[in-house]
Order: structure tokens, then C-alpha cells, then sequence
């Protein structure tokens, strides 16, 4: 939406102050009135009060612009852009291909100036809203001779009309009686404004023959009070330039990066395939799903207490802990219901360093998570295994960029087996480490932090032990809550990338369905 702040900010409150005063003598002239100044003899005073506000804009209006000539020498060493005078923003949940591509936009939105692209000259616009889509185009499509043609035929559609349905809105909302203003109104304004510009240069011309003096400081102030707004303007123009590139470069990579859906609906609105395999084996319990909820998935080798961790995280789900060490058969799929509804989806994966877990149903599980709970055990310093296979999760996203990894939490269990095993005296402050205990827990932080690179802060120590819960529903969970927005990102991409395969076979589907109805038809 066009941000009536910024367009006042793009202008400058002293430039309006400045051009404000420079009018201030034809504002007070009704109220002191016109005649009152003819007969009293008072007209060279009211001349010499307008060029000295005239003049007095006019410094205004230079320190306005050494103000700013400073201001972007600062913004320019610190490589800092003002985020208020953005009105178009890259959307969160965009993959980081998205983000990067998103820099060249505006780094091109940067450079854009009223000086290269004039704003009246349609053709130029025109020419500035390609070059958006060109580089938006061959960010995606590299190989492509000419990427600005390596989109579908029904998007391209579908960005026009998108694109036209926000202009709609846009006039409709922000300029008066809009809704009323006809295509033939504006051609009759237009045709009005020229002829006051050929009339304009005859009354000028006139009053100077009439009257000298008042035409020459007429002529002195309507120069002032063009170059004081004519100034203002062009920083107007620059901030409207730069978001039309902005713009531009939104929708394009809505549509070069895949994004958009044929149908109008929000790929999170139901839940997709695989969550409703997971569900109808979790039970039917509560109130059928609406939409996508979120998928926790949570790994790590056996016996590191995966289970006991989704007893302890989520204890209404009633995870029955295994009897024998890693019994976990297959993946388990659990509900965490919230007021009723299916809140997030708990799936316990068998221990990652057994064979009932194969690389192609890790795989599968890994890039149907948005957030990935990792067990490793405190007592165990052999963790090669599990940075190789954390490694290949990382590999598997970096072959789709238009995913995001999900968040990793890696839950640090049997800390209380970690010298001096007999001492038990939680809580530790693992930042103080006032004791060997406190010491030990932290070192075995950083270790598996470092080990298994993952950053400190998303490595938390947990206690799982019969009697000596620690550090789960206060800490843990709170982690978890802190990542949710990441979550939520992982879990858009995840459902339209979903609703991206349901769409094409869809309309496979219904055009061969089509083709077979138009050549029966043909046939009799």
C-alpha cells in the first residue's frame, strides 16, 4: 500500500515547512485583506514581506538538502537503508533463493534515479519494470538464453491479474472519489491543464506590462517556490521509482520462483497427504484436522531417549517409553491437540543408526518436518555417525532451494550421568559453572554444539531420568516456542510444494478428461 508517511518523509517536513512559508503571503492576503493594503499605501511593505519569506524558504530549503547530502553520505558507509520508506517488503515466508534475489531487486531498486527514468515517459517505465523482471528472471533461470520467457502461460495470467487486482484496491483506497472518476474526466483535465499552459505565459506577460514591480517579485517567488518543490518532488519521484521496482520485483519472483498456486487457496488451509496418513494412523481422537499442522520429527541413534522426551515435552500424548532399549519399530506418528484441534503432529523415529530406519524413509520424513528435534546422549563422545547423518539432512535441502531447513534442536539427555555421576543438584547455571557438575554439563554443550554444528543456543541439556526431570518444560519448550516462526516458514513451503504436485496432476487429469469429451464427440 502507498504509504502517505512515506510520501510525506520522501518530501521532507522542512521542505513542507519551507514551502508552507513561501506561501504564507498569498495564505494571510484574504485575511489582512486586499483592499485594506491598496488604500492604505501598504503594497511595498507586503512586497518586501514576500521576498524575505520567499528568501527565508529558500534557506530553508537549502539546509534541508545539506541536511540530507549528509544523511546519504551516512547511510552509504554504513550500507544502511531507512526500512520505513519501504513500503514493499519480501514476504517471510520466502525460501533464502527468494531473500537473495530479493537483494538484487533492491540493489536495483537503489540505483533507479528520476534522472535515468523519467517518471512522465510511459515507454521508460515500461522499459524499468523489464529490466525488474530480467534480473528476477535470470536469477532463476541462469542457464536459460532467455529467461524472461521460462514461465507458464496460465501464471503469467494469473500474475496480471493479481497485480491488477492490488492496483484496484490501491486507487480505491487511497484516492478521494477514485470510485467516481471516469476514464473521460481525467482526458478532460488533461485537455483543461494545457490550456492554462498556453493562457498561463499571455497573463504573465500582461502583468508585467501593468504592473513591473509586483510582476518581477511575482516572477522572484514563483522561481523560489518551484526550485523549493520541484526539489521535494524529485525525492517523491525517486521513492515512487524504487518502489515500482520493489513491486515489480515481488510479484516476479512470486512467479519465477514457482510460488503461486493456479487455484486461490492457502497451501496451509488443509492438511496434505502425508499429514493425513499420519493422522488416521495416530487415531481418530478429537476433532477431524482443517489445516496443516505442524510436523515435529524426532531423531537421533537408539536409546538415547527419544520417547521419554516426547513423554516428558508433550506428556498428553501418552507415549508408551520402550521396555527394552531401541524397540521403536517404525515411525510413530502422535497428535498434540490444542483446545481440541490438532495443534502439531509428534513423530518418534526409530533409532537413525539401526536398519529400521532406511535412508529412504528418513529421507522422506526429514523433508516432511518443520522442525527437527535431534536426542543425543551426554555419556557418548562417538558422534561421527551422527554429524554425517545431520550432514546429508543439511545435503538434502541444499538440493531445493525453495525449501527451507527447518529448525534444529538438539535435546542433550543423561547429563546426569555426567561426572561426578553421584551428584544431583539441579539447577545449574551452566554460565556461572560454580561446580564440577555445572562444569561437566557445559563442556559436554559446547562439545556437542561444536561436534555436531549446531549453535549453543539451540543445544539444551535435559534430564529424563525416573525422578529427576530438568530442564524440559522451562527451557526445552521454550526453545521450541522461540523457533515457531521458523517453523511455521518451513511448514508454507513444505504444504505448497505439496499442493504444487497435487495441482499439476489435477489438471492432467481434468485436460485428459476434456480431450477425451472433445474427441468422442468428434468420433460420432
Amino acid at each position: 500500500m502507498i504509504s502517505k508517511t512515506a510520501l510525506l518523509r520522501g518530501f521532507g517536513l522542512l521542505r513542507l515547512l519551507a514551502v508552507f512559508l513561501a506561501a504564507l503571503p498569498l495564505l494571510a492576503l484574504p485575511a489582512l485583506g486586499l483592499a485594506w493594503i491598496w488604500l492604505s499605501d501598504h503594497r511595498p511593505f507586503w512586497l518586501a514581506a514576500l521576498g524575505i519569506c520567499a528568501v527565508s524558504g529558500y534557506g530553508l530549503h537549502l539546509l534541508a538538502a545539506r541536511i540530507e547530502r549528509s544523511r546519504s553520505k551516512t547511510d552509504q558507509a554504513e550500507q544502511s537503508i531507512d526500512p520505513e520508506s519501504r513500503t514493499t517488503r519480501p514476504a517471510p515466508h520466502w525460501s533464502r533463493q527468494d531473500e537473495a534475489c530479493w537483494i538484487k531487486v533492491e540493489e536495483l531498486a537503489q540505483r533507479t534515479s528520476p534522472k535515468d527514468w523519467a517518471v512522465a515517459d510511459v515507454q521508460r517505465i515500461a522499459l524499468l519494470g523489464r529490466d525488474t523482471l530480467d534480473v528476477v528472471a535470470g536469477h532463476y533461470h541462469p542457464e536459460a538464453d532467455n529467461p524472461l520467457l521460462e514461465l507458464t502461460i496460465p501464471h503469467a495470467l494469473l500474475i496480471t491479474e493479481r497485480a491488477a487486482r492490488d492496483l484496484r484496491r490501491e486507487i480505491t483506497r487511497t484516492i478521494p472519489f477514485s470510485h467516481k472518476l471516469t476514464m473521460g474526466l481525467l482526458a478532460r483535465i488533461n485537455r483543461w491543464r494545457e490550456t492554462v499552459k498556453q493562457y498561463e505565459t499571455l497573463y504573465r506577460l500582461g502583468r508585467a506590462v501593468l504592473s513591473p514591480y509586483s510582476a518581477l517579485f511575482h516572477e522572484v517567488r514563483r522561481n523560489l517556490g518551484n526550485s523549493i518543490a520541484g526539489y521535494g518532488l524529485e525525492n517523491v519521484k525517486a521513492w515512487l521509482l524504487r518502489e515500482y521496482v520493489r513491486k515489480v520485483g515481488y510479484y516476479a519472483i512470486e512467479l519465477y520462483s514457482g510460488k503461486l498456486l493456479l487455484i486461490d487457496e492457502d497451501p496451509t488451509a488443509r492438511p496434505t497427504a502425508a499429514t493425513r496418513s499420519d493422522l488416521n494412523d495416530a487415531g481418530k481422537h478429537g476433532e477431524p484436522s482443517t489445516s496443516e499442522p505442524l510436523r515435529i520429527l524426532v531423531l537421533g541413534r537408539a536409546n538415547t531417549g527419544k520417547s521419554s522426551l516426547i513423554n516428558a515435552l508433550f506428556g498428553r500424548l501418552q507415549v508408551t517409553t520402550d521396555t527394552l532399549p531401541g524397540t521403536t519399530q517404525a515411525m510413530k506418528a502422535y497428535r498434540l491437540e490444542r483446545e481440541g484441534r490438532d495443534a502439531a503432529l509428534i513423530l518418534d523415529a526409530p533409532g537413525c543408526d539401526t536398519d529400521l530406519l532406511p535412508p529412504k524413509a528418513l529421507r522422506r520424513a526429514v523433508l516432511d518436518a518443520d522442525l527437527i528435534l535431534w536426542v543425543t546422549a551426554a555419556n557418548r563422545a562417538d558422534r561421527h555417525a551422527e554429524r554425517e547423518q545431520l550432514d546429508r539432512i543439511r545435503a538434502w535441502y541444499a538440493e531445493r532451494p525453495s525449501r527451507r531447513l527447518p529448525p534444529l534442536v538438539v535435546a542433550l539427555t543423561h547429563i546426569d550421568q555426567l561426572r561426578p555421576v553421584k551428584e544431583w543438584q539441579p539447577p545449574y547455571d551452566l554460565n556461572a559453572a560454580p561446580n564440577p557438575k555445572a562444569v561437566a554439563i557445559a563442556a559436554a554443550v559446547q562439545a556437542v554444539a561444536r561436534d555436531l554444528n549446531v549453535p549453543v543456543d539451540q543445544t539444551i541439556p535435559v534430564c529424563l531420568a525416573q525422578g529427576r526431570l530438568y530442564n524440559v518444560e522451562d527451557t526445552l519448550a521454550a526453545v521450541i516456542l522461540e523457533l515457531q516462526e521458523e517453523s511455521e516458514k518451513a511448514r508454507f513451503l513444505r504444504c505448497l510444494e505439496a499442493r504444487k504436485g497435487e495441482e499439476f496432476w489435477s489438471a492432467v487429469k481434468e485436460q485428459m478428461k476434456t480431450a477425451g469429451r472433445m474427441l468422442g464427440s468428434v468420433l460420432r
